[in-house]
């Protein structure tokens, strides 16, 4: 009889822990999806921001400041503490998911608390400072690390940083209390701090800037997810590009050529630090290859009477170039450089400049001439340096030698700027993380096309 019980007891109760790691199974399952719901909409809202008013903050592929309020406070859901909404602080850049600002349901995991969220600094909407594809933290803060297994497994890295994480609390753990407000905006309430033989990790601290995965038996059970750089800049530097090209052929049908590229050691085309000037960086009528001309410069030239189309005031067409500006405010001009056959160039023709430039490893649809190329430099490479004027004039710190081809010099994209270019207006398939877009005339129409 007394076996029997045993055996009875054993059963019992590895059926019950049977349930319990289904259940948690369950939970973590639903975690995770509501984790990848809320970097889908953190991401879309990043890329889709449009400047407003004078300044520069809501920048593409800025994020919203996390929500620090407590759950049943007036202010729930929105970015920011009791109406304040900026982050500047460790401390303020960790919270929950700002589902309001965000125009979407509360998302919460499956335990149904609702997410948390931490971002990098300088990434928040409520900056000023222009951001593309060379944004690092501000002030030195650190990128975040983000591992798991313990802390054996690495989730992130150092080419492609994480710049904000999502974070499902779980159940509450032994000695977290979430009854008052006070207690529900504590995030050691909520998010765990660990020790294991691979380090410390703390979910709790951005400024420590290493977090974990869980789960971890007793100690841990946060589920995280990253959000890397890639995923936010490299949709926005497509767009970016995108925006540029529609502007650059609005330039060329309002004035009959394709605009000069500006030179890439002009001033206004290397500014470095906070805040943004829409002077400089004009088209060169001396240059068939350079950079591209800030925005402002060609909306300057279009907002007039002479180039506004028939049908359309000035307020409108002045409204409608403005919505260019995000570009220039964020300093994307130096992201690209940008070249025109004089067969297409408003100042042309110019001494040691091709008709028409050159790409190898590139097919082009059938029939169709190339008239320009443009080429996205992507974020900054081992070796590559865009600090200084100087830095930003090297095409090298921009551009990396294309991959291996019979025949073609690997470096012949990084030639351009060169005076003269050793191969002038010769460029290849790229490298890296360069991207390469080529304007072409094919059937009587000209458009752009991204051929990398």
């Amino acid at each position: 009889m007394a076996l029997f019980l045993l055996v009875l007891i054993a059963a019992t109760l590895a059926s019950a822990s049977a349930l319990i790691r289904l259940h948690a199974g369950r939970r973590d399952a639903v975690s995770m999806r509501v984790l990848a719901d809320a970097k889908r909409q953190l991401i879309s809202m990043a890329v889709a921001q449009q400047p407003v008013g004078i300044g520069n903050n809501n920048r593409p592929g800025s994020l919203p400041c996390p929500d620090r309020n407590a759950p049943a406070s007036a202010d729930a859901g929105r970015a920011g503490l009791g109406g304040t909404v900026t982050c500047p602080s460790n401390a303020a850049r960790l919270g929950r998911l700002p589902s309001a600002t965000l125009s979407q349901p509360a998302l919460r995991d499956g335990s149904g608390e609702p997410l948390w969220y931490a971002l990098v600094r300088g990434l928040d909407n409520q900056d000023d400072t222009p951001l593309n594809d060379d944004f690092v933290p501000e002030n030195g803060a650190p990128w975040f690390g983000v591992w798991a297994s313990a802390g054996r497994d690495a989730l992130s890295a150092d080419a492609d940083p994480v710049v904000a994480v999502l974070i499902a609390p779980g159940p509450p753990l032994p000695g977290q209390v979430r009854g008052s407000d006070a207690q529900q905006r504590n995030p050691a309430n909520y998010l765990e701090t660990a020790a294991t033989a691979y380090g410390r990790f703390s979910n709790s601290d951005p400024g420590r800037a290493r977090f974990l995965d869980g789960p971890l038996e007793g100690a841990l059970n946060d589920r995280v997810l990253p959000i890397r750089r890639s995923e936010i800049m490299g949709p926005v530097a497509r767009r970016a590009a995108h925006e540029y090209q529609q502007l650059l052929a609005l330039w060329a049908a309002s004035t009959g050529s394709w605009p000069n590229p500006a030179d890439p050691a002009d001033p206004g085309c290397t500014q470095s630090g906070g805040g943004f000037d829409q002077l400089g960086c004009r088209p060169d009528a001396a240059r068939c290859r350079g950079r591209l001309p800030k925005t402002a410069a060609l909306t300057g030239d279009l907002d007039r009477s002479a180039y506004r189309p028939a049908g359309i005031g000035a307020a409108a067409w002045s409204a409608r170039l403005k919505a260019y500006d995000w570009l220039y405010r964020n300093r994307w001009e130096q992201q690209f450089h940008y070249a025109v056959g004089t067969a297409a160039l408003r100042d042309a023709p110019l001494p040691g400049c091709a008709a028409t430039p050159a790409v190898h490893g590139v097919g082009l649809p059938p029939g169709a001439t190339l008239l320009g190329v443009m080429i996205g430099a992507g974020p900054v490479q081992s070796g590559q340096r865009r600090t200084s004027a100087a830095d930003k004039a090297a095409l090298a710190n921009y551009l990396e030698p294309s991959g291996p081809a019979v025949g073609v010099d690997p470096a012949l994209n990084r030639q351009a700027w060169d005076a003269p270019p050793a191969r002038p207006d010769e460029y290849t398939r790229p490298g890296g993380n360069d991207s390469l877009h080529l304007l072409v005339r094919s059937n009587e129409t000209t458009h752009w096309i991204h051929a990398d």
